[in-house]
């Protein structure tokens, strides 16, 4: 594919009722991706395939009623949840220690922070 034919084609093509996407797991996080997946179950199904190095593939199923532009929309806001879901991993994995330790104070019967 030319630099060209990228910018001319649109990122993902409608075809039999589903869109291919593969997607790259240093960008996103696999978690990331099922929750996603989970989240837009109601719109579409996503086909997880199986890791191929850091890429994965990713084959959105619609209902046969939808239209393309429909499709392609869906798929436009499956990306931007993924993006918010991979934010929400970062955050957890940032904030894990500090979560751990709060919900220790909680159920502890002792003071664990030192208050001076």
């Amino acid at each position: 594919m030319t630099t060209k034919d990228t910018q001319t084609q649109p990122p993902f093509i409608f075809r039999d009722g589903a869109v291919q996407a593969v997607l790259d797991l240093r960008v996103y996080r696999l978690a990331a991706i099922q929750k996603s997946a989970y989240r837009f179950a109601e719109r579409c199904t996503a086909v997880l395939g199986s890791p191929d190095a850091d890429r994965i593939p990713v084959r959105f199923a619609f209902p046969p009623a939808i239209t393309e532009q429909d499709a392609l929309e869906t798929v436009r806001l499956f990306f931007q949840e993924l993006l918010d879901q991979e934010l929400r991993e970062q955050v957890g994995d940032e904030t894990r220690a500090l979560r751990a330790l709060i919900v220790a104070q909680a159920f502890s019967r002792t003071d664990l922070i030192r208050q001076d």
